[in-house]
């Protein structure tokens, strides 16, 4: 045990110390620090278990600031993590050098979060059951609409909370949320929260044209093209709605490659038609209207909408059946971890000139055979576009004939194999268009190469789309590790920069042969090269999902 005394000038003043034991195993481990237990001792000797992260030695003056400016946003309220401060220590190394240590303080949490949990995670970072995560999980299968009420109520009373005291949060993703112990859902990682007084044209750190910070999926088309002038509450609501559409759903309205997310937050349509209740996707359509004027205006306007919702007043409101598992998964073998997925139906998608129109649910009265004509003039739509793009002199961006708008023509081939990589009855159309585009060798290929071996992978650790496109193909594709392994090699050969292709391809070499196929193929050097690569590349992109899992892989590698 190695107990070491934390205390900056605010504390020493307050009569403030706090205490970690860094012989302790980390709490977790980030892009910024380390995260220990610790306790916090106020001047009547009050004791107090907080989480106290350190941060690396090397991080850019920068990030330092964010992280300054994360702590001093001190909020008490039951929906949003508590900080506690933000603490500097000057070490002196020589009478002339002074070396700077920093600590970011704040409440400590227990639970897990709401990302992991909408894919079968009920247990905290020991393995711990959290019984309040549970009850949650299985409500969200049984009976989602209530599960998402209850999820954005929650959170829009943390926004709430933040708005009132002049912050925009302007990162609101289930990756920022967790569901604790102690029954509460909480807000956390304020770290690209602004002060609304003082968002200005000169706020050019953390949103530009060049670099987008924040989840481009739950990105405002004010957070899209950088506009930090006009960036407000309704910023915030944004998010909130694009979140309950997918704690209803089961999926983003939008997905992609960041660039055509982004692109889809500023053109393109909400597919509400995938809601069913009519109250509720007018909500929706209002917390993510393009234009700013046009949403709700506060959080305590939306949430007044949503408790209406749930008290039944004026609405049809519905809670979603029971879902028959078996009739959904063949094979009781493909559920593991939890990792149950719910399919809603077949999906049709228009294409026109190369342009997504719509995307359109299968009703309940579908038969089968209209499903199969529907599927099978969509995968003619497709294959079409995919000769026009194949062919193209310009492999990334065509000018579309009827609209003149450009497209990246790959990016959107990529995103329609996808589309029909869900649809059970033509999932493998959407492999041949992924082996199209990969055998062109663009550097645009490398999407579609790392999302072919990953499908191709015997059984690993994927989200939630993955699975289901791998479950669609189960039987129509004979599963090879080394195939996928040979897959993800050429994903990163396209493009060094690929951090998903690195990270598996860290996986690979960690793995060995059980992988690879190659008995001596097994390189713990080789796979921590990769995932800080993956690493690297993930914190440009501001991808807290894969800065975690390498951080989390480099440590265990590490020791």
């Amino acid at each position: 045990m190695s107990i070491i005394r934390i205390q900056g000038i605010n504390e020493i003043e307050n009569g403030i110390v706090y205490e970690v034991d860094t012989d302790s195993k980390p709490l977790g481990v980030g892009g910024m620090g380390q995260v220990f237990r610790g306790k916090r001792i106020d001047s009547k000797g009050v004791c107090m278990d907080v989480a106290i992260k350190f941060l690396f030695d090397d991080l850019p003056q920068h990030v330092i600031e964010r992280a300054r400016r994360e702590a001093s946003i001190q909020i008490h309220n039951e929906n949003l993590v508590e900080m506690f401060g933000f603490i500097q220590i000057d070490e002196r190394v020589t009478p002339e050098i002074v070396h700077q240590r920093y600590h970011v303080v704040s409440e400590l949490l227990e639970g897990v979060m709401l990302f992991d949990l909408l894919k079968g995670k009920t247990t905290d970072n020991e393995g711990k059951e959290v019984e309040f995560a549970q009850e949650l999980y299985n409500q969200y299968l049984n009976d989602r609409l209530n599960f998402a009420l209850f999820i954005v109520r929650n959170v829009l009373s943390g926004i709430m909370a933040l708005h009132d005291k002049g912050y925009i949060h302007r990162d609101i993703d289930p990756s920022n949320i967790m569901v604790t112990a102690d029954r509460k859902v909480k807000i956390i990682d304020f770290g690209i929260a602004k002060q609304l007084s003082t968002l200005n044209t000169q706020d050019q750190m953390l949103t530009t044209a060049g670099q987008f910070m924040g989840k481009a999926t739950y990105a405002a088309p004010e957070l899209v093209v950088g506009d930090v002038v006009h960036q407000n509450k309704t910023t915030d609501i944004y998010a909130v709605g694009i979140l309950l559409f997918q704690l209803i759903t089961g999926h983003l309205p939008f997905d992609g490659a960041t660039h055509e997310v982004l692109d889809m937050q500023l053109h393109q349509k909400m597919p509400l038609q995938e809601i069913e209740q009519k109250n509720i996707r007018k909500i929706i359509g209002k917390a993510t209207a393009k234009k700013q004027m046009e949403r709700f205006q506060s959080a305590a306007e939306f949430r007044v909408a949503l408790e209406q919702v749930e008290s039944g007043a004026g609405s049809e409101h519905k809670t979603l059946p029971p879902v028959d598992f078996k009739k959904l998964l063949p094979d009781e073998g493909l559920v593991k971890n939890r990792k149950v997925w719910m399919a809603a139906g077949g999906a049709a998608v228009l294409l026109v000139g190369g342009i997504l129109l719509a995307t359109i649910g299968s009703s309940s009265g579908d038969t089968a055979e209209r499903r199969m004509l529907e599927g099978k003039e969509r995968a003619e739509r497709v294959m079409t576009l995919s000769h026009e793009v194949i062919d193209s002199s310009d492999p990334y961006v065509r000018t579309d004939s009827l609209t003149g708008v450009q497209v990246k023509t790959a990016g959107l081939l990529i995103q329609e194999a996808e589309k029909i990589l869900m649809d059970s009855l033509k999932a493998q159309e959407g492999v041949k268009i992924l082996q199209q585009v990969i055998g062109k060798n663009y550097r645009s290929s490398s999407d579609a190469a790392y999302l072919l071996g990953r499908l191709y992978y015997e059984d690993d650790d994927t989200s939630e789309n993955i699975q289901r496109m791998k479950m669609n193909l189960t039987g129509r594709m004979e599963r090879s590790n080394q195939r996928a392994h040979q897959l993800i090699l050429q994903a990163v050969a396209l493009d060094s920069t690929s951090y998903k292709a690195l990270y598996e391809l860290g996986c690979d070499y960690y793995a060995g042969e059980m992988r690879t196929g190659d008995p001596d193929s097994r390189d713990i050097d080789k796979a921590l090269d990769c995932f800080r690569k993956s690493l690297h590349f993930a914190s440009q992109a501001n991808d807290e999902t894969y800065k975690e899992k390498c951080s989390k892989r480099i440590g265990e590698l590490s020791l």
